[in-house]
């Protein structure tokens, strides 16, 4: 979701300041993402270069004084945290996270800096040589790119945000029946479900869940028909991609976590107690789930389908 903030930065340095050097520094999973988000002349460290500036997107003391430690000559961040004083530039907080989207969180770094926005929406791009390859593991696995269906039943924040697997199970069934190849993404922890969402489909299928890098995920995303899943980052990543993305919303709301994309459909039918942003259900039935039937995800995957 910081992507259109990071292009609107690496625009302006690369146009106005003469910037020779960008680099994007933060987990080791940002290594396989870059060459998806797009931003010319970027690379990816795994630690702090000694550099004159650094825009800062976590919104910690932590990452300021790293960057301070680092030798970087400019901090530019938010406030917050007891940092300020460790920041060249901080920043009034003019969006709030708890009712406006996180994308808009961080475009105001760049807006407050009065920068061009080329971007207010994520937009990926694949990188040479992603789509071929993410086409010869699906034939290894039997599966045509024309027919699959991504399946991602896990989130990383917790249950909460996770659809039932037996109501996967049941749209799932549907798919395959009507000639869909479904394959399942995820950690090596989401095994279990996604074998309970296969069940006992007998046509061709993939349970992937723990067996691809994550570079490999991400070039079978950008090369399927369709992604089914719920409020995580393989959800954003599949909307920014431009691929018909369905996906239940319970826990948290759309209004600040939305994936954009020219195809996405978000389904979200709270309960009294949505959203309540917490990271495992409390509540009996896990209502804000259960509100959403199967049948309706279903149909709004044979509609995203259709359309494409």
């Amino acid at each position: 979701m910081a992507q259109p903030a990071m292009a609107a930065i690496c625009a302006h340095h690369i146009r106005h300041c003469n910037t020779e050097q960008i680099s994007v520094c933060g987990r080791p999973w940002l290594n396989d993402l870059l060459p998806y988000i797009g931003l010319s002349g970027a690379v990816y460290r795994n630690s702090l270069p000694k550099a004159d500036k650094a825009f800062l997107f976590p919104n910690s003391f932590r990452s300021a004084l790293q960057c301070r430690m680092a030798g970087i000559g400019k901090l530019v961040g938010y406030r917050g945290q007891w940092r300020s004083l460790l920041l060249s530039q901080p920043l009034t907080h003019r969006i709030s996270l708890k009712n406006e989207h996180h994308r808009d969180f961080y475009l105001d770094i760049a807006r407050q800096l009065d920068m061009e926005i080329p971007l207010t929406e994520v937009a990926l791009s694949v990188p040479e040589g992603a789509m071929a390859s993410a086409h010869a593991l699906m034939r290894q696995h039997g599966l045509s790119p024309q027919q699959l269906v991504c399946i991602a039943p896990g989130a990383q924040f917790g249950g909460a945000k996770c659809y039932p697997a037996e109501s996967y199970r049941e749209i799932t069934q549907q798919l395959a029946g009507a000639g869909w190849h479904p394959m399942i993404l995820g950690m090596p922890e989401d095994k279990e479900v996604g074998q309970t969402i296969l069940g006992d489909i007998t046509t061709p299928h993939w349970n992937a869940a723990g067996e691809t890098r994550l570079s490999e995920a991400l070039s079978i995303i950008a090369a399927c028909r369709l992604m089914l899943c719920n409020d995580s980052g393989l959800m954003h990543i599949a909307a920014g991609l431009g691929i018909p993305t369905v996906t239940p919303f319970g826990a948290t709301d759309p209004e600040r976590t939305s994936p954009s994309g020219p195809h996405v459909r978000v389904l979200y039918e709270p309960a009294d107690c949505s959203p309540c942003l917490q990271r495992e259900c409390t509540v009996k039935g896990h209502p804000c789930m259960s509100n959403i039937k199967p049948s309706a995800l279903f149909d709004a995957c044979v509609s995203m389908l259709n359309q494409n």
